[in-house]
């Protein structure tokens, strides 16, 4: 009896895009793209709307 099973992985396989303007699109959205964070006075702004928002719901 064999005690050392070794199972492969499942492949995945990619459909074939046609239309090369989908092809694009769809690598571009692909791409990293940065993560904006404000900070500095603007956010005290937020933050404080955040706040009465919160106690109003509250009332």
């Amino acid at each position: 009896m064999t005690t050392n099973m070794v199972r492969e992985s499942a492949k995945i396989y990619e459909f074939p895009v046609r239309n090369l303007q989908r092809l694009k699109e769809m690598r571009d959205s692909a791409a990293v793209k940065p993560v904006i964070y404000e900070s500095g006075a603007a956010s005290w702004y937020h933050e404080e709307a955040i706040r009465e928002a919160d106690e109003a719901r509250k009332q």
